[in-house]
C-alpha cells in the first residue's frame, strides 16, 4: 500500500505541475492576444491619424490657396486704384501747367513797359477852333507816369 500512496503523490505533484504549466502557457497565449489587439489598436489609430493628418494637411493648402486667391485680387485692385489715381494727378499736374503757364504770360504781358497813347476826341473841338494847351516842342511824348521831354 505504500506503493500506491507514494505513486498517488507522485500524481498530485504531476497534476499540479502539469496544471500549473497549463494555466502558464494559457495566461501567455491569453497575453499574447491583448498584445496582438493592442497593437491592432495602436495600428487603426495611428492610420486614423495619418488620414485626418493628411486631411488637415489638404484643407490647409486649399485655405491657403484662396487666401492666396483673395490676396492677390486685392492686390490687382489697389494697383489698379493706384494707377487711376496716378493718371488722374498727371492730368491735373497738366492743367495746373496750362493754368501757371497763362498766368505767368498775363503777367509777362502787364509788367511789360508799354506805350501810352492819348487821344482826344475830335468832337470836344469846333472846327475854327484851336486847341488852348500847345506843346511848345514837337520832341514831347506822353507816358503812363507823365510827362517826357
Amino acid at each position: 500500500m505504500e506503493f500506491l500512496t507514494a505513486n498517488e503523490t507522485l500524481m498530485t505533484i504531476l497534476s499540479v505541475v502539469g496544471s500549473a504549466i497549463g494555466l502558464f502557457l494559457a495566461l501567455r497565449a491569453d497575453i499574447g492576444k491583448r498584445i496582438d489587439r493592442t497593437d491592432a489598436r495602436i495600428g487603426r489609430v495611428e492610420e486614423g491619424l495619418g488620414k485626418r493628418i493628411d486631411q488637415a494637411k489638404e484643407e490647409l493648402g486649399q485655405r491657403i490657396d484662396r487666401v492666396e486667391e483673395g490676396l492677390g485680387k486685392r492686390i490687382d485692385r489697389v494697383e489698379d486704384r493706384a494707377r487711376a489715381d496716378y493718371q488722374e494727378l498727371v492730368a491735373e499736374i497738366g492743367e495746373l501747367k496750362t493754368a501757371v503757364s497763362v498766368v505767368g504770360t498775363k503777367l509777362d504781358e502787364r509788367s511789360a513797359p508799354r506805350r501810352l497813347v492819348v487821344q482826344e476826341p475830335t468832337a470836344d473841338y469846333a472846327v475854327d477852333d484851336e486847341p488852348e494847351d500847345e506843346p511848345e516842342d514837337d520832341t514831347e511824348t506822353r507816358t503812363e507816369g507823365g510827362t517826357a521831354r
